[in-house]
């Protein structure tokens, strides 16, 4: 589900950047979803990884339970018995994107084209894009998503103080997003019982 909706929106923002800017940027980007630092405290990506001039860093840097999405237990019909399953947990992911270049002036005209592709897609869903659960397996349903609702996360000079402290790395020009709802269900079933076919009332 994480992973699933990380990719997509990568592969869209790469795709729109392309199209907008084909002079500056076309084969001379990467969007990579990655953590900036490895555990033994060097840079996780290089500027010369894939021969790129410009990276787009996408990294986790947040999750947080949505308590107010729909989460209610649910049930289907399944061979004559009804298969009951616990509550989905829904969760918001919050997303830093960092800009990586060998130019300051290019690597702000990227943050602005971030901002620009979420403004005008402010939402993500099958309808619109078909491809969304494109690298699925059939036989993973579970790492489907359904609908993604994104909202830029502003921070205060001392929360970006902070977030980049626990991170490690140097400050680079970067916006936070985030993206909800993304559900997490197992999809077997708790508990299956045969369907309710007959109510009968006893008087005493």
């Amino acid at each position: 589900m994480l992973r699933t909706a990380i990719e997509f929106l990568s592969g869209e923002l790469k795709g729109y950047i392309e199209k907008k800017e084909p002079a500056m940027f076309k084969n001379e980007i990467a969007v990579v979803p990655s953590s900036l630092m490895k555990t033994d405290g060097t840079f996780a990506v290089g500027n010369s990884q894939d021969g790129k001039s410009f990276k787009i860093i996408m990294t986790l840097v947040n999750l947080e339970e949505d308590r107010i999405a729909d989460s209610q237990s649910y049930f289907q019909k399944q061979n004559d018995k009804i298969q009951f399953f616990n509550t989905p947990v829904n969760l918001n992911a919050y997303i830093l994107f960092s800009v990586l270049g060998d130019n300051y002036l290019s690597d702000l005209r990227l943050l602005s084209l971030i901002i620009s592709f979420f403004q005008s897609n402010p939402v993500f869903d099958e309808e619109r894009f078909p491809n969304i659960n494109s690298k699925v397996e059939d036989d993973m349903s579970w790492q489907r998503v359904g609908k993604l609702i994104t909202n830029l996360h502003s921070l205060t000079m001392e929360q970006q103080n902070n977030m980049w402290a626990a991170i490690g790395a140097k400050y680079m020009p970067n916006v936070v997003y985030k993206i909800r709802t993304i559900s997490f269900t197992d999809n077997e079933p708790k508990m299956e019982a045969p369907p309710v076919t007959d109510i009968r009332i006893l008087d005493n």
